[in-house]
């Protein structure tokens, strides 16, 4: 569990943290060359993160559905899919047929039913997302999900985004080990092994039997991993990549002065986790009245400015523009520090208390829980902050040791794929108390159930929710970026993570 909790924050972290050193040439105009800011987890699709990372598995396998950058779903081997029923318990797909594998055995709705039961049975990052699924059966060309308790997130769930739609061959499910080292699906490209090392760069050439040719659009595609934002900007900038997927806010002029393109989306709520909300490790805690006071002791756009480039203020834990935002919501808690005293004096905490707050370097975390300490600290309240650098293995060891009663990290998208990993989910290192309270848990469960005409409106019912009972203290919405010179057909960045890889083509 330790290693799981491990990699799924590193999951999270994928499009942040930074990771090798650039090719010193430029590449030809047949190649691609993308730019990691950390090496994939494991080529296997069942070991992987995702984010940016997951751009080998997009190269080497088909999803059942594919997530383009606009945010909508398009078929890739499956042709329809659908939930059957009411309450999401029930899931069909249609599988295409003339489609093949890399090495040539046809794509079959067996291949479907063995994958998906391999990925149910292997304790990957992504795990969470198969929550509720209790069986796979083929019938003709459709598959059925069958579920225990509901998931209204199956097409995200088997689409590239979250590595579960992709498909394994027969020769890569009979030897699990080889999926680690090399490709073993219907997708684009095959990885070249005499091209690739591992943690530093990776290679793809054609797929001969690719069922949609004129999609691969280069001949080969090369993902290297940067470790450093400035550095990859400067490879951009100099020809020595074409696509930095470890692109920050504090770059974009850079970027834009050096004739790249600029996409922007996908944005996070970077937030204070109040996760001790049963008062174990500070007693305090344990008092709504209290984490909403701490609530209104906090300028948001303060600190929003300054953080600088590609933050704004958010007062709720989805932002603009993805599931669960309610502009209503913005302004539930809005920075007052005279009734954040009262509060606390409602609650027998006239005088203060303190507690221990633990956070990463990364994205910023640490300065918004530097700010919000400071702020807090006006209201009498005191932040012992633990900073863990860059190390995931002991953020992940202090999160579930239980002595923090707070967490700085980011919220992501789609919501109720953010509630199974940040706020009701039971392995989550980010739930360490395992919190519960009966408003929270229904709109859980009614937005699990919810049909989709009605999943708007449930996920912006568990988003007031969550306000009310102020399990998180939101601060600021912080957008993801993505930087492109000479490469046509970038399309946008959806608010759920999707870029068309396979749209991009070289500039004419």
């Amino acid at each position: 569990m330790r290693r799981l909790a491990v990699v799924a924050i590193a999951a999270a972290l994928a499009c942040v943290v930074p990771a090798c050193s650039p090719s010193s040439k430029a590449a030809a105009d047949d190649t691609l060359v993308v730019a990691l800011p950390a090496p994939p987890e494991s080529l296997n699709p069942a070991l992987n993160g995702s984010g940016g990372q997951g751009i080998v598995n997009w190269l080497g396998y088909e999803p059942l559905i594919r997530a383009n950058s606009d945010g909508s779903f398009a078929p890739a081997l499956a042709t329809e899919w659908g939930y059957v029923g009411t309450g999401n318990t029930r899931f069909e797909m249609t599988i295409r047929t003339g489609v093949v594998f890399a090495d040539g055995s046809p794509v079959e709705p067996a291949d479907v039913v063995a994958t998906l039961k391999y990925y149910l049975t292997s304790p990957g990052p992504m795990k969470p997302f198969l929550t509720g699924i209790t069986n796979v059966t083929a019938e003709g060309r459709k598959v059925t999900v069958s579920l225990s308790t509901p998931n209204p997130i199956l097409p995200y769930v088997f689409s590239q985004l979250v590595n579960w739609g992709d498909i394994i061959s027969p020769a890569g499910r009979s030897a699990p080990d080889k999926l680690a080292a090399q490709t073993f699906g219907a997708g684009p490209y095959t990885l070249d092994t005499a091209g690739t090392v591992a943690g530093d760069h990776y290679t793809f050439v054609k797929n001969p039997r690719y069922w949609q040719p004129e999609r691969q659009r280069f001949a080969k595609v090369v993902v290297r991993v940067i470790p450093d934002a400035n550095s990859a900007t400067q490879a951009l900038v100099s020809g020595q990549i074409d696509v930095d997927l470890n692109a920050t806010a504090t770059l974009v002029a850079q970027a834009k002065g050096g004739g790249a393109t600029v996409l922007e989306g996908n944005p996070g709520v970077l937030a204070l986790y109040l996760i001790d909300r049963s008062g174990e490790a500070a007693p305090a805690m344990g008092d709504v009245r209290v984490r909403q006071a701490l609530n209104h002791a906090v300028d948001r756009q303060a600190i929003a400015n300054a953080l600088g480039a590609g933050f704004s203020p958010a007062g709720q834990i989805a932002s603009a523009g993805t599931d669960g935002y309610d502009p209503a919501l913005e302004n539930v808690y809005p920075h007052d520090p005279a009734k954040a005293r009262q509060l606390l004096a409602e609650a027998g905490y006239a005088k203060g208390f303190s507690f221990e707050l633990v956070d990463l370097l990364t994205f910023g975390m640490n300065t918004a829980s530097q700010a919000v300490s400071a702020q807090l600290g006006e209201a009498g309240v005191t932040a012992n902050i633990h900073t863990d650098g860059n190390d995931l293995s002991k953020f992940v060891a202090d999160l579930t040791s239980r002595k923090f009663a707070g967490v700085t990290f980011r919220l992501t998208t789609p919501l109720y794929a953010s509630a199974l990993f940040n706020i009701t989910g039971g392995a989550s290192p980010l739930n360490p108390f395992q919190s519960k309270d009966p408003a929270v848990e229904q709109a859980f469960a009614t937005l699990a159930a919810a049909p989709a005409d009605q999943q708007d409106a449930a996920a912006r019912a568990f988003s007031k929710a969550v306000v009310d009972r102020a399990w998180f203290l939101p601060v600021a919405t912080v957008q993801n970026y993505v930087f492109a010179k000479g490469v046509d057909g970038l399309g946008a960045f959806a608010p759920n993570g999707a870029l068309d890889v396979l749209e991009w083509r070289p500039a004419r």
